[in-house]
């Protein structure tokens, strides 16, 4: 509807003031994907909830249930021997079958910073700082970022002979916060003792401050050597979000974090208001996704607000400002000879770039008056058969309920003045 989509815009308009402010360039991808594009990395839960269907050649096909894939793609076929970095944006509907609810919807918006090519940890920290900057920009003070870094717990799971679909399956379980079951399955793949408790200590930490998680990532992961470079990227990558400017109350740490999606590879983040219990924004490192799809090896790092999610969040807290009313001038010809005199005026107003509609109902003046100062109508311009002769309207302030009679040629620069 007009007032929900105005707040969609709202967002959509800071999010492209970002995308001009920080250099990512804007792109579009189909709505209609193959279905492989999607089957490969996007994880077990996104799997189920697609829309699948076959087109008219039998091929399968996708309705895109996200962007990040097809940005992939793009990247690896027409933007492959591009220099580097790239940094590419979009705004962009997806859909997932999921059981509708508030802040999540079959079909839904999606925005997206997607930074590629490089591998250094200040890329990770724009991303994160972006994310901060886009919450500040529309209002919210209170979020949390809640940051973790899935190399940390695949490094373990790893060196325990876990292969990739195992991790896979115990990541999606930590990710819907199910840690006794995937404290059960790393009992049932016949992990030492060691890792278990590992594991469990992870889990039983919850979430700390950046100086804490790292402190207690040293001591735990002590025995893996194989999170040792990745507790060493979370560190700066950290220290550089906080040293640009983010304030280290709103970033929160887990060492035992993990998202939906099979293709991280890095850091991972979501974005948190105390009022709603569903993420915001979300996004991570994917180093291995371009190659995946034919390209180079090629580092990349992103994230993904939700609109419609943060709209919500927005009502809920307060936060819109309602646009300035729309409605200015309303033309009304009195005479069934001068309705296309009034359409050639509201084309005068148009050129000056004065919004102005023609009364087309047919009603009288008294009704239309009345209709137009309801609607919130600023001006109604009147054509009369003697004023119009003369090269005159009748001019009415429908907020002061005054009027006048101005000349045609000096119309546009009395109303907007």
């Amino acid at each position: 509807m007009p007032k929900d989509l105005a707040k969609r815009r709202a967002i959509e308009s800071v999010v492209r003031e970002l995308f001009r402010l920080y250099g990512y360039e804007e792109i579009e991808t189909p709505t209609v994907e193959p279905y492989e594009l999607f089957a490969a990395k996007s994880g077990e839960e996104i799997r189920q909830r697609m829309y699948v269907f076959k087109d008219l050649k039998g091929r399968m096909v996708v309705l895109r249930p996200e962007m990040t894939a097809s940005v992939a793609r793009v990247v690896a076929t027409k933007l492959r021997t591009a220099p580097k970095p790239l940094r590419l944006g979009y705004i962009a509907n997806c859909f997932r079958y999921d059981e509708p609810q508030r802040g999540r919807y079959r079909e839904f918006w999606q925005a997206g910073f997607e930074l590629i090519g490089s591998s250094q940890p200040e890329a990770d920290a724009e991303i994160l700082l972006l994310s901060s900057e886009l919450m500040d920009r529309l209002g919210f003070s209170e979020y949390v970022i809640k940051v973790g870094h899935v190399g940390l717990l695949r490094g373990v799971l790893g060196a325990e002979g876990l292969s990739e679909e195992e991790q896979n399956h115990l990541m999606g379980l930590v990710d819907k916060a199910k840690y006794e079951e995937a404290i059960g399955f790393l009992e049932s793949r016949r992990a030492s003792n060691d890792c278990v408790k590992l594991v469990r200590e992870v889990f039983e930490l919850g979430w700390l401050s950046p100086r804490e998680a790292v402190e207690a990532g040293r001591k735990l992961f002590s025995s893996y050597s194989e999170a040792d470079r990745p507790l060493e990227n979370l560190e700066e990558i950290l220290s550089l979000t906080l040293e640009a400017g983010v304030d280290s109350k709103k970033l929160s740490v887990s060492l035992g974090f993990a998202r939906g999606l099979e293709y991280y590879t890095g850091m991972i983040f979501e974005v948190f208001v105390p009022q709603l219990d569903i993420a915001l924004n979300g996004g991570g490192r994917y180093d291995n996704l371009i190659e995946l799809f034919g390209g180079p090896p090629t580092p990349a790092v992103g994230c993904a607000p939700g609109i419609d999610r943060i709209a919500l969040a927005m009502e809920m807290l307060g936060l819109y400002q309602e646009p300035p009313p729309t409605k200015y001038a309303i033309v009304i010809p009195l005479e069934s000879e001068l309705r296309g005199a009034a359409l050639r005026v509201a084309k005068i107003l148009h050129e000056a770039g004065i919004p102005a509609e023609v009364e087309v109902m047919g009603r009288g003046l008294s009704r239309t008056l009345s209709h137009a100062s309801k609607q919130g109508y600023k001006y109604a311009v009147i054509l009369g058969k003697r004023e119009y002769a003369s090269g005159n309207v009748v001019v009415r302030d429908l907020v002061r309920e005054e009027q006048r009679e101005v000349p045609i040629e000096k119309l546009k620069e009395f109303l907007a003045s």
